[in-house]
């Protein structure tokens, strides 16, 4: 197969040498593009720029950029760092209004994912890199998964002796049963009665854990006091105001953990009874004004180079053929591979029977809380 350096090379041949290269622009791509893709490269050219709204900052997209920027140096990025809920509300607003918006979207609200497809605001897409990608990673027509990123428990090592650092949802819960003085107020975790990506997380968990969950919760819930985000979550285990912190996400931690101060503070491990690995999604919006410059950006994500380039911005990629030797942390594949197995895998993935529940599932969860 040929390379994706190759096709930059070919790329910058084209530039130089007029419309003749482009012609032969298709001979640069993977042999499993189809010829017609030249088409949408050229296209592009006429663009010239590519707006993309996500809940992930620039430093994430950076090495993303830069790649894509190889191959494609003639297409300016623009990306705007907002909430995972208002990359939609800002979406529908601007398209409403027909102003100018988004051409590609990335978000972790799942729930927000589910309601823009069946409104038939995802423009139906089909990558050419959809082959080489695990089915449970494109959940409807059009909408891609970015990156499959787990989350983790996060202890303070100051606070809590070795004997008592949990392991799991079930460890954590007899810890705190068996020492409810040491725990009381001291642990964290997301809001999931108002904060999306919470609800997500703890939805999945509860559906692949029944009861277990639910008892779990019972004890472990009347100690949480539940946070927005992970950042406040991680800064505040750290200063000790929190022990423990629970269903944390391991992209926001891992490139916190470099600090060699936090090192010394915190630790961390992922679930040994089931470890939520979170799906982030992405679509481009039939609103979009710049489409063909969203596809190759699309497509670039969800190939090799692409996704190791977002395992260097921080995020977990999950292609099969993604080494972990090729990224700085982890692969989906390292991750199962260090909890030991798929079996302990809890996609946190587009369960279309969250929406028909929501209210009664944020009903209990609240209870098991003491709110």
């Amino acid at each position: 197969m040929l390379t994706r350096p190759l096709l930059a090379a070919l790329t910058l041949v084209s530039i130089a040498f007029g419309s003749t290269a482009v012609a032969q622009a298709p001979a640069g791509l993977p042999r499993d593009y189809p010829k017609e893709y030249a088409r949408i490269i050229e296209a592009s050219k006429k663009e010239g720029q590519l707006l993309i709204y996500s809940n992930m900052a620039a430093y994430n997209w950076k090495p993303v950029i830069d790649g894509f920027n190889k191959l494609y140096p003639w297409i300016s990025v623009q990306t705007l760092d907002l909430g995972s809920g208002e990359v939609f509300e800002r979406y529908y607003a601007e398209s409403g209004s027909k102003a100018r918006t988004a051409d590609l979207m990335a978000s972790g609200a799942i729930d927000r994912w589910q309601h823009f497809v069946s409104r038939g605001e995802a423009l139906p897409y089909e990558s050419p890199e959809t082959r080489h990608l695990p089915k449970w990673s494109v959940p409807a027509p059009g909408l891609y998964t970015v990156s499959a990123d787990p989350m983790v428990l996060l202890y303070n090592k100051m606070l809590v002796p070795e004997n008592l650092r949990p392991t799991g949802m079930g460890s954590l819960a007899k810890l705190v049963a068996s020492n409810p003085g040491r725990f009381k107020g001291k642990l964290t975790t997301y809001n999931a009665s108002t904060e999306a990506f919470g609800l997500s997380i703890n939805w999945a968990a509860a559906r692949e854990q029944g009861d277990a969950f639910w008892e779990w919760l019972s004890t472990i819930g009347p100690m949480t006091r539940p946070e927005r985000s992970a950042g406040p979550m991680i800064d505040k285990v750290t200063a000790g105001e929190y022990a423990v912190a629970y269903y944390v996400s391991g992209i926001v931690l891992f490139p916190k953990l470099d600090d060699p101060a936090r090192q010394r503070i915190l630790g961390w491990s992922f679930f040994d009874d089931g470890t939520p690995v979170f799906l982030r999604g992405m679509a481009i919006p039939k609103a979009s004004t710049n489409v063909n410059a969203a596809k190759l950006m699309l497509d670039f994500i969800l190939s090799h180079d692409g996704q190791v380039a977002f395992g260097k911005g921080g995020l977990t990629p999950y292609r099969p053929d993604v080494k972990a030797s090729e990224v700085p942390r982890y692969t989906y594949s390292s991750v199962v591979e260090a909890i030991g197995g798929e079996d302990k895998v809890i996609l946190v993935d587009y369960d279309p029977e969250m929406l028909e529940k929501e209210k009664a599932f944020i009903e209990r969860w609240k209870k098991s809380f003491g709110f």
